[in-house]
Parts: C-alpha cells; sequence; structure tokens
C-alpha cells in the first residue's frame, strides 16, 4: 500500500512539473491572449457595451467541435496503421500509437495550453466583432466599391469572373467548398496544438493566428467598417451594383443543393439588427478573415511540405473566387486579409528569430525565417 502511494505520489509530482513546463513554454501566447482581453473590455467599457464581451461563448463548441476532429484524425491513424502498416497484432498497435504518440502526455499537456487560451481569445474576437457598429458605422463600402472596380478595369469583379462560375451547380460546390474553411481551421488547430516535431513553427502558427485576428480582424475591420456586396443595399443608399449578384444567388439557391449563403446572409443580418451575440456572429467585409486565415493555412503547409504548400494554396485560390461570387467580399478584401497576414508572419518570424525567451528552451535554438 505504501508502495502504491509512492508510485502514485510520484507520477503526479512528474505530471504537475510537466504541466508547469508546458504553461511556461506558452508564457508569450498567454500574455498576448491576456492584453487582447484586457484591451477588449478596455474598448467595451468606454462604449458602455462590457456585457457584451464574453470569454466563454465558443467554450461548447471547442469542446464538441475538437472532440468529433480528434476522433475522426484517431479513427484516420487506426485505418492507416490497419491498411499501411499491417501490424500482426492490430489492436495493441492501435492502443501503443495512441498513447504512446498521438496522445502522449507530452503532447496532451502542449495542446491543453493552446484550446483553452483560443477558446477565450475567439469568445472575445466575435464580441469585439459584434461591437464594430457600435464602435465605428459601415461607411466604407462606397469607397470600397470604387476601389474594388478602379483595380480591376471599370468592372466589379464579381461580373467578370460570373461567366465562368455563375451556374448553379458550381455555386453549391464553392459554398460547400467556402464552408470547409471552418473544419479546415480547426483541423490545423487541432494539428499544430499537438504538434510536437518543430516548435518553432507552432509558435509562429498560434502567434500570426491571434494577431491576425487582433489586428486585422477587428482593429483594421472596426477602422475600415464595411458590410459587403451582399448587404450592401441595405447599407447604402441609392441603386444597388451588387442587386444582379443577389439576384442570381436567390435564384441558385433554389436550383441547386448546399448553396446556403442566402440563408447565412439573412441569419446575420439579424443578429445584427437585434444586436445579438452569437457564435459566429458579427458583419464585417474589410479585410477578409477567410483569406487571412487561408493564407495562414497555406504558409504553415508549405513549411510543412511541397504537396500540402500547393494544396492549400490551391484552395486559398477557391475561397478567393468563393468570397467575391458569394456576395460575402469585396476583392480588396481578400487582397487587404492575404498581404496582412503575410506581414505579420514575418513580423512574428523576426522577432522569434530575436527572441529566444519566447520558444521553450528544448527548440529555443532552431531559426528558421
Amino acid at each position: 500500500m505504501t508502495v502504491n502511494m509512492v508510485g502514485i505520489r510520484s507520477r503526479a509530482m512528474i505530471w504537475g512539473t510537466e504541466a508547469c513546463d508546458a504553461a511556461r513554454a506558452h508564457a508569450g501566447l498567454s500574455l498576448l491572449v491576456l492584453v487582447y482581453v484586457l484591451i477588449a473590455f478596455a474598448v467595451a467599457g468606454a462604449f458602455s457595451n462590457a456585457s457584451h464581451i464574453s470569454v466563454w461563448l465558443y467554450g461548447s463548441l471547442f469542446k464538441t467541435s475538437i472532440g468529433a476532429m480528434g476522433l475522426l484524425f484517431l479513427a484516420a491513424r487506426a485505418v492507416y496503421i490497419m491498411v499501411i502498416v499491417h501490424p500482426e497484432r492490430l489492436t495493441k498497435a492501435i492502443m501503443e500509437d495512441i498513447f504512446s504518440n498521438s496522445l502522449a502526455r507530452r503532447r496532451l499537456f502542449d495542446a491543453i495550453p493552446i484550446f483553452c487560451l483560443l477558446s477565450v481569445f475567439n469568445s472575445t474576437f466575435t464580441s469585439l466583432k459584434v461591437m464594430i457598429p457600435t464602435i465605428h458605422p459601415y461607411d466604407w463600402d462606397t469607397t470600397l466599391m470604387t476601389w474594388d472596380r478602379a483595380l480591376h478595369f471599370g468592372v466589379a469583379p464579381w461580373a467578370l469572373i460570373q461567366p465562368v462560375f455563375g451556374y448553379p451547380v458550381i455555386t453549391s460546390m464553392l459554398n460547400v467548398m467556402y464552408n470547409l474553411w471552418f473544419f479546415v481551421l480547426i483541423g490545423c488547430v487541432i494539428w499544430q496544438a499537438f504538434a510536437d516535431r518543430d516548435q518553432r513553427l507552432r509558435t509562429q502558427f498560434f502567434a500570426t493566428y491571434i494577431l491576425c485576428f487582433a489586428v486585422l480582424g477587428n482593429f483594421a475591420a472596426t477602422w475600415l467598417a464595411s458590410g459587403g456586396p451582399c448587404y450592401y443595399g441595405l447599407l447604402v443608399a441609392g441603386p444597388d451594383p451588387y442587386g444582379p449578384l443577389m439576384s442570381y444567388l436567390h435564384h441558385a439557391s433554389q436550383q441547386a443543393p448546399f448553396v446556403w449563403v442566402v440563408a447565412t446572409q439573412d441569419m446575420l443580418w439579424k443578429t445584427y439588427m437585434t444586436d445579438s451575440l452569437n457564435v459566429g456572429g458579427g458583419i464585417t467585409a474589410m479585410p477578409s478573415m477567410h483569406l487571412a486565415g487561408v493564407t495562414l493555412f497555406a504558409l504553415l503547409g508549405w513549411r510543412t511540405s511541397t504537396r500540402l504548400g500547393i494544396a492549400l494554396t490551391a484552395y486559398a485560390m477557391v475561397i478567393m473566387i468563393g468570397s467575391v461570387h458569394l456576395g460575402w467580399h469585396y476583392a480588396i478584401d481578400g487582397y487587404f486579409g492575404i498581404l496582412g497576414t503575410l506581414a505579420i508572419w514575418w513580423v512574428v518570424g523576426a522577432v522569434l528569430n530575436r527572441s529566444k525567451s519566447l520558444l521553450p528552451p528544448t527548440v529555443a535554438q532552431t531559426r528558421r525565417d
């Protein structure tokens, strides 16, 4: 009995030490999120809207989505072991892979802080996003529409691509690929949360993620407050240059499956009109966070393998087309999101190269651009 208690205490001390080490390794990201949350409450307080800040909005969704994607990943690993590795003792090999590799204690201790931080961060991000019209009215749509046309030879980008993509079946496929972005996001987060081969890349990914959504998705989106083509007619007095596009999307939603965009846009407008704080809520066009996010995915892909980089870059091109064709964004929104993400990625990389203290001690020596 005494021996068992000593063993339990010893394991508890080891686990406690490892948990503390993981917490210290994430101190930089934790500080970044803490400062962000404090700024959010300060901004909300300045506009007498502090009750709109929720740091737990995505708590249940994070648990459900991460659990579902995690189980899917483990199932895929089991299939891989069964088909490719083909061990003599299949069950034993799968269990060993789960507990010695995929869900090894060191990986769990590294992943838990990330999931907790991003749950708080994403909740605060959406809270600030919903507050945009309280802070700054949507008054940039006319300017962005004008700039968009000027950059595309005097023609609206949606009209340029409509002859190629303006078929309900193609619109349906683009809508599916556009919505798939959320699952790609969750997949990349889980992948990097559990990654242990390149801690520098992992830190650069999450720091860039946080800064992109904070700087581009909150600050720039508030400064350049706009609703996008789908809401142009509701926000700007006078003729709606995107009326033909929206009429086509309504038609496509009746002709083909999976054209959810019209219903989604209507739902977001209703939450905007009622000033509701919901998961995924808030209206903002400039810059496109779909393009910012998928650019970050592609950068991660290129740093991992050429094939993955090519695949995610191709996916980014699909998202660019979908963002315009589905009426969510002006093309210029996507360009801003891409360039902004590239700039933030470079800055974060430069800071990590100069500040070894921001990296876990075991990988501080790893340096890449």
